[in-house]
């Protein structure tokens, strides 16, 4: 099986899967998110986007934008060609009613 890792947003599994580091919304930043979201329950999308991006740098510790979403969306791509380029091993119960095969793993049970 070929390995297309995807590159535009993760470089796994060559370096880490990206760590966020994600914080909770406090009252430094809860000003700024409160204006963002009220123009935009206004429809004032542009005025909300000229906001975001002159407080890109610190937004980017409490919101998810595109690119985050993007950026996740690769890794997981990216584990999953990793993993399936894996030989597993997995032991089961021979009674086990819910699995879930993946063609070339060696699945073993019984008595």
């Amino acid at each position: 099986m070929e390995n297309r890792f995807e590159r535009e947003f993760s470089n796994f599994p060559s370096k880490k899967i990206t760590l966020h580091n994600f914080k909770n919304v406090d009252d430094n930043i809860a000003p700024v998110i409160n204006q963002i979201n009220s123009l935009r329950s206004q429809g004032l999308y542009v005025k909300a986007a000229q906001i975001i991006q002159n407080n890109f740098d610190i937004l980017s510790h409490y919101i998810v934008d595109a690119i985050t979403f993007r950026t996740w969306e690769e890794e997981i791509y990216n584990t999953q060609i990793y993993a399936r380029n894996k030989q597993q091993t997995i032991f089961f119960d021979e009674y086990e009613e819910d699995f879930d095969g993946i063609e070339c793993d060696v699945w073993l049970g019984g008595d």
